[in-house]
């Protein structure tokens, strides 16, 4: 990367949460108090597929310090929930369809006066058939998860003529693919704290991803106005997707009791509830069909994409759609056809996660491009760039042209220079007992939300200067870990002149900044980074004549510089010397900035169209040692190579690609959902295996750097693609180290056996 002044964008500040989060002060939602504050507990049903014969709340209720106990009878139609289909109860009404199912509600004085009323409740339920095999799901004799039938919904890609395709091709490359779901297994369990105020409103501190989402969720239920329900963001220990919607729910939870009761009432979700009840990254069952000519070129490509919903739609159809769009990665096929439908099940329940459906469509295509390559005795890397957009042939699965397609040209030939020196390691070190091999996955990433998401596609930001030269800076979307702020506060001291520590952000507050719609979608930099840049520009317009003034220049001659403003020959004064003059001159001191992005155009029916603003293109390659006695999977290496647009903040940057590498990792080899009839078999961090610092890998990175006109000084999103290729570039490493083909995730030791033993 190019030098950066050490001030604003480019600069490796330290990061504005870091010190309060190592030093144990940062405050998360179970450290929050309030005065008379009441505790909240949920009792789950404890099976998947039942029928509520019998609820007595009334042992709970006699219980002193027990304050109040719900169920559905109490709550009439509040009682629906459904964030896109009116699909969901927040308590159960008469029927089971996941463990986990809420039952009922309790708050009380103490966590054990709500554990000790859970245990008074008496509850019978009458087991019914389920739906816990996604194959089955959509089958005739299928049980209905509900009454309509298990399709929640269906997507499509259509193009070219692929009976066509498939008549003249010479090569038919057919597999079916099981891949594993997974659990965020995000440091914070879910919580909310939800305190009523005096003139009726409600204020919630929600550990969350999305504060308007659950703004809007508890305007409904309570029935009061959106101005009436202030949400503010409390410091949030991690997400990757798990705290976009699920927060709503318990939200809801501790808003409803807090209303009842009229006092703040909190509520935190044990670690077992949590893992059984919340989101997880949906399984998918992928049968792939690739046609091509004997020379590697794909001539068209047939995808049936099986998604696992679980009980309720939540997300998952938003899921698929980018699943349903990025089936068939960077490639340039004229002739495809992708059908994605989305099922209930009795499982757990799917929703959003780093990635958001292209990490598992990736994983398919992936290994069905290194089945080729074997096929037709080319390189992994030659057979790539044999199909892969590029100028000549620009369009994407959507139909769009791809304008900057040269840039996965570059990708794959710093790849190229990878995979060669790593497999002349790999053949040097092959033994009979331990294998190496060495992966690629290639993507294709769309940024920002799908064309089915655009109208939440905006974002605000607040800009406000002090007399003494500090910023407050207040912004739309959420930080949870992941650097929002520290990519923040790099674009705002850049774009004023401003020293990067006189910035200071704030957590989100709904009743402070305007609805910036979801922190999701690898969106953070880019809608917070352009809508600081346009509240910037309206106060550079009232700072740079007062500038001018103190530097006894033209107007025209000053620039921001690092910490303040520049004119010819040198002559420099600080930032805060001209908001003091402001301040003096009684100026306006603060700015709102908008963003929303330009409008397109897409064809849900074949999609077809405009699906995204611009593609992000990036790689991994991976080196792994499988040990053939034991089937023990080891990751010995990861090259992540991202083409980013421009470094804002090259910590959080490397970061990202670091906790997204392992991450994808840890799904790859080693985090797997045990289910029976729908429940989770391994509902804590003893017994779902998660990488460690022991496990970690070797991550190194290559990043190219060729700014983006539509992001802030050049951004491009990192925190999904550095996901996205992970499980794919584990999948292909193993097949090439044993010489399978890969078709499950994750690899965990008694898979990869099965597959040796399957294959001979």
């Amino acid at each position: 990367m190019s030098a950066r002044p050490q001030s604003g964008v480019g600069a490796r500040t330290l990061r504005p949460d870091a010190r309060s989060k190592v030093l144990g002060d940062a405050m998360y939602l179970a450290d929050l108090r309030a005065p008379q504050m009441l505790h909240a507990a949920i009792l789950p049903a404890t099976i998947a597929s039942a029928r509520v014969t019998r609820l007595d709340t009334s042992g709970a209720r006699g219980i002193p310090g027990v304050a109040e106990v719900l169920t559905s009878k109490d709550l009439g139609s509040v009682n629906r929930i459904g964030l896109i289909y009116d699909d969901q109860p927040l308590l159960v009404e008469d029927r089971v369809r996941m463990a986990g199912d809420r039952l009922a509600l309790v708050a009380a004085e103490s966590p054990e006066l709500c554990r000790e009323a859970l245990e008074a409740i008496a509850v019978e339920l009458e087991a019914l058939p389920g739906v816990y095999d996604l194959s089955e799901a959509l089958s005739p004799s299928a049980p209905k998860v509900h009454e309509a039938g298990n399709l929640v919904r269906e997507f499509a890609v259509v193009r070219g003529d692929v009976a066509a395709a498939r008549d003249g091709a010479e090569i038919l490359l057919e597999q079916e693919f099981k891949i594993g779901g997974q659990e965020h297994a995000y440091l914070e369990p879910q919580g909310c704290l939800a305190v009523p105020d005096h003139d009726g409103g409600m204020r919630l501190f929600s550990s969350c991803q999305c504060p308007f989402y659950v703004r809007g969720a508890v305007s409904r239920a309570l029935g009061l106005p959106l101005g009436k329900v202030r949400v503010v963001q409390s410091t949030t220990g991690g997400g990757f997707g798990g705290k976009e919607d699920y927060p709503n729910e318990v939200a809801l939870c501790a808003a409803l009791l807090s209303a009842r009761t009229g006092r703040p009432v909190r509520l935190v979700l044990p670690r077992e509830l949590d893992m059984q009840a919340s989101t997880k990254r949906h399984g998918m069952l992928i049968h792939h069909r690739l046609y091509a000519s004997a020379d590697g070129r794909i001539r068209g490509v047939e995808i049936d994409i099986l998604v696992d919903a679980g009980a309720y739609a939540g997300l998952s159809t938003v899921v698929a759609e980018r699943a349903n769009t990025s089936a068939v990665g960077p490639y340039a096929i004229d002739h495809l056809r992708v059908r994605t439908q989305v099922c209930y099940t009795n499982n757990l329940f799917g929703g959003p996660f780093r990635g958001f459906g292209a990490p598992q469509v990736t994983v398919a295509h992936e290994c069905q491009m290194e089945r080729l390559a074997k096929e037709v005795g080319l390189s992994p890397v030659q057979v790539r760039r044999l199909n892969a957009i590029s100028p000549e042939r620009p369009e994407f699965s959507t139909g769009e042209r791809i304008e900057s397609a040269e840039r996965l040209s570059k990708v794959l030939d710093r790849v190229e220079s990878l995979t060669r020196s790593k497999n002349a390691q790999a053949v040097a070190e092959a033994g009979d007992r331990f294998r190496w091999g060495t992966g690629v996955a290639v993507f294709i990433y769309g940024a920002n939300l799908h064309h089915g998401g655009q109208p939440l596609d905006r974002g605000g930001a607040l800009l406000h200067l002090q007399a003494d030269g500090s910023v407050n800076v207040s912004i739309g979307v959420t930080e949870m870990g992941q650097g929002a702020f520290a990519a923040s506060r790099a674009i705002a001291a850049e774009a004023l002149g401003a020293p990067a520590d006189a910035v200071h952000l704030t957590e989100v507050d709904t009743g402070l900044v305007t609805d910036s719609g979801p922190t999701v979608a690898s969106r953070a930099t880019l809608v917070a980074g352009n809508a600081i840049l346009d509240a910037a520009s309206q106060l550079r317009a009232r700072l740079l004549p007062l500038a001018a003034e103190l530097l006894g220049a033209a107007e025209k001659e000053v620039e921001t510089g690092p910490g303040g403003f520049l004119a010819p020959g040198g002559r420099f004064v600080p930032f805060a010397d001209v908001t003091a003059l402001l301040y003096r001159r009684r100026i306006h001191p603060a700015a709102l900035g908008w963003y929303r992005s330009a409008d397109r155009i897409y064809d849900p029916a074949t999609g077809q169209g405009q699906a995204y603003m611009f593609y992000t293109f990036g790689a991994h390659v991976t080196r792994v040692r499988v040990d053939t006695w034991t089937g023990k999977v080891d990751v010995t290496n990861i090259h992540a190579v991202h083409d980013i647009g421009r470094a804002i903040h090259p910590p959080a940057l490397e970061g990202q690609v670091q906790g997204g590498a392992v991450q994808a990792m840890g799904w790859a080899i080693m985090e797997d959902l045990l289910l029976e009839e729908g429940r989770l078999k391994n509902p804590s961090f003893t017994d779902y295996l998660l990488p460690t610092a022991v496990d970690a890998p070797n991550v190194e990175m290559t990043f190219l750097e060729d700014p983006e006109p539509l992001g802030p000084f050049g951004a491009r999103g990192i925190g999904e693609p550095s996901f996205i290729p992970g499980g794919a570039a584990i999948a292909t490493a193993v097949g090439h180290a044993l010489g399978i083909h890969v078709s499950e995730l994750p690899l965990t030791p008694e898979r990869v056996l099965r597959m040796l033993a399957r294959e001979g």
